[in-house]
């Protein structure tokens, strides 16, 4: 088989695959998606200066 071969073989297996588990790959999707907002926002808090629990639990309680 060739390496053309192998890598159309390998797309259609892809393809044959999502289509009949679409639920499955729509949950794997939405947590991947997840995961890069998780790191993100982790990222962008390692930039700020910290807060105390305190001063996050005052902030939380206003929103109520």
């Amino acid at each position: 088989m060739t390496e053309a071969a192998l890598t159309r073989s390998i797309k259609r297996a892809l393809i044959d695959g999502l289509r009949e588990n679409r639920e499955a790959f729509r949950d794997l999707l939405a947590e991947v998606m997840e995961d890069i907002a998780l790191a993100k926002a982790i990222r962008e808090g390692e930039k700020t200066k910290r807060v105390s629990r305190t001063a996050v639990m005052k902030a939380l309680a206003r929103r109520k």
